[in-house]
């Protein structure tokens, strides 16, 4: 199955169930506000780590990490699928969203 048809079997699912979720936040609910992020896939879940602050230092850039998210390989796909839809129309209404090399190319020192 390719992506395309795997996004039309999602949009159909969706689409069935849609009227169906409610979401209700528990007690233990927080917001993050992230400037940057990595994602690390391991071999049982993908992990996205959110940066707030960068500080330069002498070995290079350090980012401060807030917090980071844990998602099933089915969720991840599901965020993937998500935030396609979601920057598609957010860039259709605001225009294209630009970025700047250094935040494409970057990588990161093992831990």
């Amino acid at each position: 199955m390719t992506i395309e048809q795997e996004k039309e079997e999602v949009v159909k699912e969706e689409t069935r169930i849609k009227n169906k979720i409610s979401v209700y936040r528990t007690p233990l609910f927080t917001k993050l506000y992230a400037t940057n992020l990595r994602v690390s896939p391991t071999d049982v879940d993908f992990r996205i780590e959110f940066f707030n602050e960068k500080v330069e230092t002498k070995e290079g850039i350090a980012f401060y990490s807030d917090g980071v998210a844990m998602l099933t390989p089915e969720a991840a796909k599901k965020l993937f699928f998500e935030l396609e839809k979601a920057i598609e129309k957010y860039e259709n209404e605001n225009g294209e969203i630009s970025m700047k090399q250094g935040r494409v190319n970057c990588e990161y020192a093992e831990e």
